[in-house]
């Protein structure tokens, strides 16, 4: 039987060629994060000084699709939502538009860092309040972490 005998610094000589993996992993889950993303939502107010002061305030708040507005306190997945509290949906005048590549367009995948004999690469949402798109419910949530799964199950 034979014996093979490994230098002592193969994980440190290794590291380098495991980096581009890492890199060429991590843009594959942006790439596949970025099609799962939700789109973002924006709140307007129309601005005829009749608008209450909670849709004033939040005229302009952008959050990814499946997260609700803070609107008085209350949570609205847009104006006019049924499940709301009436003194915040009656007659309401309030518009929203959507950006449907938004939280698409701020993921990126980081250049691998070589610590040590390990290699490590991030893929970042730069979204704010994507960690609540990431755990709301509904669709486009789970976006990242279904992204790694996925890119995990097709490299087993």
């Amino acid at each position: 039987m034979a014996r093979l005998e490994l230098p002592p610094d193969i994980a440190d000589r290794l590291a380098p060629l495991l980096a581009r993996r890492a890199e060429r992993l991590a843009e594959e889950v942006a790439v596949e994060a970025r099609r799962l993303a939700p789109g973002a939502k924006t709140w307007h107010t129309r601005e005829d000084g009749h608008a209450r002061p909670s849709h004033r305030d939040a005229d302009g708040q952008t959050r990814a699709a499946p997260v609700p507005f803070n609107v008085g306190g209350a949570l609205l997945a847009g104006p006019r939502d049924p499940s709301g509290p009436i003194e915040e949906t009656a007659g309401c005048r309030c518009t929203v538009t959507e950006d449907p590549e938004a939280v698409a367009a701020s993921i990126t995948a980081g250049k691998a860092a070589i610590r040590g004999s390990r290699a490590e690469a991030q893929v970042v949402c730069d979204f704010p309040g994507a960690a609540d798109a990431e755990f709301a419910q509904g669709e486009g949530t789970h976006f990242m972490s279904r992204a790694a799964a996925q890119v995990a199950t097709r490299h087993r």
